[in-house]
């Protein structure tokens, strides 16, 4: 007990001592081997990594090979321990290929994205029934066909019938990971039976899901919830959302992975009955074809913020029965028109090394990246419209 107590407050320190404005932008404590000798501590760790939104518009799926997205970040998801996104589309290949507003794609989109190393997709948005009940039972078998080739998972759909909100067990690093994904909306209401839905608007709905979550969540040494919702292109989330946030983690969530804005917005960590815990409100895109059409001269500022966000690279510690958020580490990133390829996913500093990179360009991605710098070094919680 001692030796927790003293770790407790060694974390405490180091964690929220960094949480300040600079050069790092990565929050982490000390190297923590001979800490651990001295003290007798067991601490296993895992590396996880959160990126926002896979859509696929037609400017991404007309243009192959599909793996050249990934290339310049695949060696980050390939060396953790797991990637999460949201596919923020069906994947029915009884349907044609179908962009905005109606989504729809297949397999080879998402095969794409699994080879580029990720292994847990939510499926729980508002698009996911654009092409109807079918196409969320075809989403569905697709993605198990997927799952057996592949080893990936995956939640937020379900068969009818099937109870709501059972979340999916990943076993890691002999860690027992409990992973849910919920919507708070969607488009196609018809096929609401289909999709785990929580209007965190409505008390009772809200208060319901966070005493469920509280009845699940010690079953598993850390538990991941994935929430679409809040206001598109808002750079800052409504306080309604982050009180939720909030509640889950208190209902013992270690960590809300935030989508659906489109742009990203900044992220936090709490401390929660002596352990840390994070929220990301909004991960932003992580590939789409917003700003295709983008003017690097006079960007259109609804649509400028939905090129560019981070992968977050986190550090997470079991100690005894605890997970602890011991570093959060934000890659930038942004989407580059390539003229050969499309849209590709890369870092800034990848952009910015381009030999065939006009000035104009150049000085966009440079802007972009102080934007970007701001909202990632911006953990102290504001509200949408204040």
């Amino acid at each position: 007990m001692r030796a927790r107590f003293l770790l407790s407050i060694f974390l405490i320190y180091t964690i929220f001592s960094s949480c300040r404005i600079g050069e790092d932008r990565t929050t982490e404590q000390k190297p923590l081997e001979s800490y651990h000798e001295r003290q007798n501590a067991v601490l296993k760790t895992l590396t996880l990594s959160f990126a926002g939104d896979i859509m696929a518009h037609d400017v991404n799926y007309l243009r192959k090979p599909y793996s050249r997205i990934y290339e310049s970040v695949k060696h980050i998801f390939l060396e953790d321990d797991l990637t999460f996104a949201n596919l923020e589309f069906p994947v029915d290949p009884q349907r044609p290929l179908s962009n905005y507003p109606n989504f729809n794609n297949h397999p080879p989109y998402v095969e794409a994205a699994i080879s580029a190393g990720f292994d847990v997709f939510s499926l729980a948005n508002n698009h996911i029934g654009d092409q109807g009940k079918g196409g969320i039972e075809n989403t569905l078998s697709t993605m198990k066909e997927l799952q057996k080739q592949n080893n990936i998972f995956f939640s937020g759909i379900k068969t009818q019938g099937r109870g709501n909100f059972i979340p999916i067990m990943i076993e890691k690093r002999n860690l027992k990971i409990g992973f849910l994904a919920i919507t708070s909306f969607i488009n196609n209401y018809s096929t609401a039976e289909l999709v785990e839905i929580v209007n965190y608007k409505k008390s009772s709905e809200n208060e319901a899901f966070v005493n469920y979550i509280s009845s699940i969540a010690p079953h598993y040494d850390l538990f991941i919830l994935s929430f679409h919702g809040g206001i598109e292109y808002a750079l800052q989330p409504e306080r309604e959302k982050i009180l939720f946030f909030y509640s889950l983690l208190h209902a013992g969530v270690d960590i809300v992975w935030g989508h659906h804005p489109h742009v990203l917005q900044p992220w936090e960590m709490r401390m929660i009955r002596g352990a840390t815990k994070l929220i990301i409100p909004s991960s932003g895109n992580f590939i789409s074809g917003q700003t295709w059409r983008i003017d690097p001269v006079n960007p259109n500022p609804r649509r400028v913020f939905t090129g560019d966000s981070a992968i977050f690279s986190v550090v997470v510690g079991m100690l005894d029965d605890d997970a602890w958020i011991l570093k959060v580490k934000p890659i930038l990133i942004s989407n580059y028109k390539d003229p050969d390829y499309g849209m590709l996913v890369m870092p800034f500093e990848k952009i910015l090394e381009l030999e065939n990179l006009s000035e104009e360009w150049e000085n966009y991605y440079h802007n972009r990246l102080k934007e970007i710098e701001k909202i990632t070094a911006d953990r102290k919680t504001k509200y949408y419209g204040r």
